[in-house]
């Protein structure tokens, strides 16, 4: 295991514990039944189509990096847009756990829109469960500021590994965990 997938165990079990009971983690009182959401941005693209490209070798390599790193994650549902990049993203770890990528079509210049619906949609569906949410560059903060109430810098289009963790209680507020997964993305003064 390297060590970008150990920061990401870490980063679960740091999740783990802001769930758990006060008593077991030395935090504020979390009811049970908090919603889990992982979201990420698809992993590298190819060249092959200008407009709905397809993975990279590279690509590939970090879905699968996101099938190993949330394979024992909890996930019972998984949302992708439309793209074949998003979708190919999350499909490792759907075969894994034999889930099917739930499509949730975004339209161009529409991502707070689409992250508010999406969010609006989790959190009715999958309440008290695990989520994972495959976006593009454009709208991962979005669909994180959405679902945790907290702004995130925006993701530049060099960057694939950024990691999402948002844990949303019954009641108060939801707290956001950040990591990277798989490979570093190739990005200047990091």
């Amino acid at each position: 295991m390297n060590i970008r997938c150990l920061r990401v165990v870490r980063a679960l079990l740091l999740t783990a514990l802001l769930a758990a009971p006060a008593s077991l983690a030395g935090q504020s009182p979390v009811t049970t039944g908090s919603t889990t959401v992982i979201i990420v941005r698809h992993a590298e693209k190819a060249t092959d189509d200008a407009r709905d490209p397809s993975l990279s070798p590279a690509g590939q390599h970090r879905a699968q990096a996101l099938a190993s790193a949330l394979g024992d994650a909890g996930v019972t549902a998984l949302y992708a847009t439309q793209y074949k990049r998003t979708r190919a993203t999350a499909e490792p770890l759907a075969q894994r756990l034999k889930l099917a990528v739930v499509e949730c079509p975004v339209a161009s210049g529409n991502a707070d829109g689409y992250a508010r619906e999406l969010a609006q949609q989790i959190l009715s569906k999958h309440r008290g469960g695990t989520v994972g949410v495959v976006g593009h560059s454009n709208t991962v903060p979005a669909i994180v500021e959405a679902i945790s109430g907290r702004k995130v810098a925006p993701i530049t289009e060099a960057e694939y590994d950024h990691i999402f963790i948002v844990i949303v209680p019954q009641s108060g507020s939801a707290r956001l965990v950040r990591a990277r997964y798989g490979e570093a993305s190739a990005v200047p003064n990091r």
